[in-house]
Formats: C-alpha cells, structure tokens, sequence
C-alpha cells in the first residue's frame, strides 16, 4: 500500500481516525502530490522531529474541508481542500472562500 499522497488523504480523510496526525518530510513544499505519514495522536510528539513537520490532525482537515463546502455549498476539489486544509495549518483559521483557487483536480 505504501505512503499515501496527500490528495488521497484529503479525498478519503473520513476513514482515519480523528486523533490521528498527518506529518510530511520537513523543509518539503506540501503539495497534493506529497507523501503524508499518518500518526496516532500522541500529546507529546513534538511538531517537529526525525525529519518530520507536522501538517494538522484529521479533526482539523476535517473542520477546514467541511466548514468551506459548507460555505460554498457544495463538494469540495482537491486543490480547494488542499488550501482550506494549509490555510488552517498556518493560520489556525478557516480560509475565506474567495480566497479558494477556482475548480481544479476534481477526485
């Protein structure tokens, strides 16, 4: 099965468990074409370690890719999810829905 892609993370987020944690390769420009480790929760596992840089729990992709086709009152494409989903690793705010890439990589 091998690591998954984040695109297919974000397609398929409902079938993780909401404590567990999505890490990539650290210094890695996250795409949805980036390899996504997933980790159960652990209240002491640092952001960052061994080489890796924590991206958000499922509960919070969750929050952002529900709450922005909430918003825009339909399902969401990859690239609108992949940047509600960074909007709120960095901001730890929900993304406005104008400031949603248009279309894209529908999956």
């Amino acid at each position: 099965m091998g690591t998954p892609l984040l695109k297919e993370v974000l397609q398929d987020w409902q079938k993780y468990e909401l404590d567990d944690d999505m890490y990539v390769q650290s210094g890695t420009s996250v795409t949805l074409d980036t390899a996504v480790i997933i980790l159960p929760f652990d209240r002491h596992r640092p952001r960052r370690f061994e080489g890796l840089e924590y991206v958000l729990s499922f509960e919070q992709a969750r929050d952002a890719i529900v709450g922005l086709e909430a918003q825009l009152r339909r399902e969401t494409s990859a690239a609108e999810r992949l940047a509600a989903v960074l909007h709120y690793a960095r901001h730890d705010a929900f993304i406005d829905p104008q400031q949603v890439p248009v279309g894209g990589l529908r999956e």
